[in-house]
């Protein structure tokens, strides 16, 4: 859910099961709330994201039932509560480096749940969004804030190598 929809694991981890909807005019569903500094947002859930959230909720034993006055989580604990964020993204840490994936052994830093901001930021732009619909998306009232978590990939995209025209060499 983080690197599908950008959001900050604080915004995941008080959402409620009734801030879910489907959408009448895309027929997609969506989670909105408020986010930092109050910002609301309204995210898009992609069918597959939807549909593990919905398995989520079955293994709690929960309602997969859409109902806006539901206020229980969006993702209970096993004692059907509100995660603690601090407590959710300690986990997300753990299971992550659970995972052993050959790229965690080249990095000095550990992974982060904010980490997945950064991922949806790069992906998007990979896709071809453009720097200011990715800023608006993650909420970013500065474009610097947004340049930053791009760096890298803006870098890249410059790189005057590709200009070059392969069938010259």
């Amino acid at each position: 859910m983080l690197a599908m929809t950008g959001l900050r694991v604080q915004e995941i981890a008080k959402a409620s099961w009734g801030d879910v909807y489907l959408d009448s005019l895309s027929g997609h569903y969506r989670l909105r709330g408020v986010g930092k500094g109050g910002k609301k947002f309204d995210k898009l859930l992609h069918p597959s994201l939807y549909e593990r959230i919905l398995a989520f909720r079955e293994r709690r034993h929960v309602s997969t039932a859409l109902n806006s006055s539901d206020q229980g989580p969006l993702f209970p604990t096993k004692d059907g509560w509100y995660y603690q964020y601090k407590n959710l993204s300690n986990y997300i840490v753990r299971i992550i480096e659970r995972t052993e994936l050959p790229f965690l052994k080249e990095r000095n830093d550990r992974i982060t749940p904010h980490y997945f901001r950064h991922f949806y930021a790069i992906y998007s732009r990979q896709q071809g969004a453009d720097i200011f619909l990715i800023q608006k998306e993650l909420g970013h009232s500065d474009c610097k804030t947004t340049e930053r978590y791009l760096e890298k990939v803006l870098q890249r995209e410059q790189e005057i190598g590709l200009m070059w025209k392969e069938q010259d060499f």
